[in-house]
């Protein structure tokens, strides 16, 4: 990490210290948490909060196999099932406050958290209402003014600068915006950050127009003449619904068979390297591309393309093999029957890209290589370095090479 970015976090760090401890603008910290609930509009007071419901009760269900749900990392098993209330909630004079990090939070008028659309996370896990960090917070900014309608797309975590969160996080609000039928009284698009490529190029193909965005890591804390926000796409849990898939490949395949150039020529056998990261490197790379050479695997470094580029290179890809990260979200871009490889370290096991393989009918497969040490946490998990078992790899392609030359024989 460079020393400027040392800098940031340590002042952000301390900020947000300092921001328990001495009160200022302490008026701005809510007095408790406005309860929402669908179908009972008489308990809503109108000049409050007005809740348009979605997709109420929504079952999403992870279909996996036992071995690799048994295999899931201890620190962070998902729930074969979970239901969602999805809603669209619009705050009269309304604001929001966040710290861009671990807290989402949008208060109505009357100094009230809205439960269900505001967020807070503690060690990535999703707390309740009452337990938003927003109620610890003395400090506060005097907000921001906008005129007009603001729409929220803000997410705790990493929706600020991990592209993988900033699609099955951030953009799938717009769907839930849609379904509301409060998309054209929208003003204002209230977003993450727009430092990122990715995010400006998405925002575009979304008709986003950029006079029309706030950023959220330099507007923290907006009021407005109307605030409207939504449940979190993926709720209060990890799985992800199948409504989101629909909504990012019919946003964007389209794009597929546009009629533009791509630097990077198109292969149907794609590798996903993590060379751009400074997390989970693959330590035997070489060795693996060595090995996936007779295969006509392309190197792909995923940060490195534009979205356009991802789209035409997936949706034409008939294999992916990549350890889990990121870059592995452009397998939203595949066509079903893709093969998909995922490689996980054993101290990392985790569910959404699985998740999201299943649900696209993709081909997914996995190998899950050993750990040195053992992994006690997330954290660990996270930055643990990955000895790719390269036979297995191999053993896998050439499986479906077989299985591919059989039924040409066949026909």
């Amino acid at each position: 990490m460079k020393l400027k970015a040392y800098y940031h976090k340590g002042n952000k760090h301390i900020k947000k210290i300092i921001g328990r401890i001495i009160p200022y603008n302490t008026r701005y910290r809510p007095s408790d948490v406005c309860r929402v609930k669908l179908g009972e509009p008489d308990t809503h007071f109108p000049k409050e909060l007005k809740a348009h419901g979605i997709y109420p009760g929504l079952k999403t269900t992870l279909n996996i196999t036992e071995e690799l749900y048994e295999a899931c990392s201890f620190y962070w098993k998902p729930l074969r099932e979970v239901k969602t209330d999805y809603m669209v909630v619009e705050a009269p004079n309304g604001r929001i406050y966040t710290d861009n990090e671990s807290s989402v939070a949008v208060v109505t008028q009357y100094n009230r958290l809205i439960e269900n659309v505001s967020l807070s996370l503690v060690s990535g896990k999703v707390t309740e209402p009452n337990l938003n960090n927003i109620f610890e917070q003395r400090m506060f900014s005097i907000p921001e003014k906008f005129e007009g309608t603001v729409f929220s797309l803000l997410t705790g975590g990493a929706g600020l600068n991990n592209i993988g969160h900033w699609f099955i996080d951030v953009l799938p609000r717009l769907h839930l915006l849609r379904k509301s039928g409060l998309y054209d009284k929208v003003d204002w698009f209230l977003v993450p950050s727009i430092r990122y490529d990715y995010q400006v190029e998405t925002l575009e193909l979304l008709g986003i127009p950029a006079d029309k965005i706030i950023e959220g890591d330099k507007h923290p804390h907006i009021t407005a003449d109307c605030i409207i926000a939504s449940t979190a796409p993926r709720g209060n849990h990890t799985l992800v619904p199948e409504w989101l898939c629909n909504f990012v490949q019919s946003s964007f395949m389209p794009y597929a068979d546009a009629e533009e150039e791509i630097i990077t020529p198109e292969a149907p056998s794609l590798y996903i390297s993590r060379a751009d990261s400074k997390l989970r490197i693959v330590r035997n790379e070489d060795e693996l591309m060595e090995a996936l050479t007779p295969y006509n695997f392309q190197k792909i470094i995923s940060s490195k393309l534009t979205i356009k580029e991802k789209i035409k290179l997936f949706s034409k890809a008939k294999v992916v093999v990549g350890a889990t990260g990121a870059g592995l979200i452009s397998l939203f871009f595949c066509k079903p029957g893709t093969k998909v490889i995922e490689i996980f370290n054993e101290g990392f096991v985790v569910e959404p890209f699985y998740d999201i393989a299943t649900k696209l009918d993709l081909d997914y497969d996995y190998v899950i290589c050993p750990n040195k040490r053992k992994v006690y946490n997330s954290d660990q998990g996270q930055r643990a370095n990955i000895t790719v078992e390269v036979d297995k790899i191999v053993e896998i392609v050439q499986n479906m090479k077989t299985k591919v030359q059989a039924k040409m024989k066949v026909a």
